[in-house]
């Protein structure tokens, strides 16, 4: 199989384990940096995480790891329907980032400031990493669900070479000249010779 025909597919492999890292990092990395002496969730905080504000970036994650195995295991249609999912997966992260709803935990949640910090000024901010970590592993995630969806049929198969058990009778059924001459020369009969 010729190096071109592969190419496609380990691309999809490379861009599913950037967008696992992508997302696993967007659940690490800092959203929103809190005011001195701010609460959240009963404890003192200095900042908060994509892991903190949203449970979807630490399963995300691995989903784009579970799709690398997906890819290289299915073939045909069922491929182009990961590759649909994966992209529709993308949509659902852009839609939750540049709609704000991470922070709709921390805003809902009330205000919480410890003794001796409530005269003091400030209010959250918001960062920018962690979201734009979040939304370049969507952008990897789309680009590898539509490279599935457009050539995933034509992609070879990981293991394409091991058959399942009914392609092996039919090749034991089906003679091996290479093997019938070995197999008559250990026997000690020459192969030239035909049976008459």
């Amino acid at each position: 199989m010729a190096d071109s025909e592969r190419r496609p597919l380990w691309i999809v492999v490379a861009l599913l384990v950037l967008a696992a890292a992508g997302l696993w990092a967007a659940s690490s990395l800092t959203w929103l940096d809190l005011p001195p002496g701010s609460g959240y969730e009963g404890e003192l905080r200095e900042s908060l995480t994509g892991g903190d504000l949203v449970p979807w970036p630490g399963p995300l994650a691995l989903l784009a790891l579970a799709a690398v195995a997906a890819a290289l295991a299915l073939r045909g249609v069922a491929r182009r329907l990961l590759g649909v999912v994966l992209a529709a997966a993308a949509v659902w992260v852009t839609v939750l980032v540049l709609g704000g709803s991470a922070y709709e935990a921390y805003e809902a949640a009330p205000a919480v400031r410890a003794p001796g910090y409530d005269t003091l000024p400030g209010s959250p901010s918001r960062t920018w990493w962690g979201p734009a970590a979040a939304l370049a592993s969507a952008a990897l995630l789309a680009s590898a669900g539509v490279l599935l969806a457009w050539r995933g049929h034509r992609m070879p198969r990981m293991g394409a070479k091991y058959s399942a058990p009914g392609d092996e009778r039919r090749r034991a059924a089906a003679p091996d000249p290479d093997a019938d001459l070995w197999k008559a020369l250990s026997e000690g009969k020459d192969p030239t010779e035909r049976d008459r």
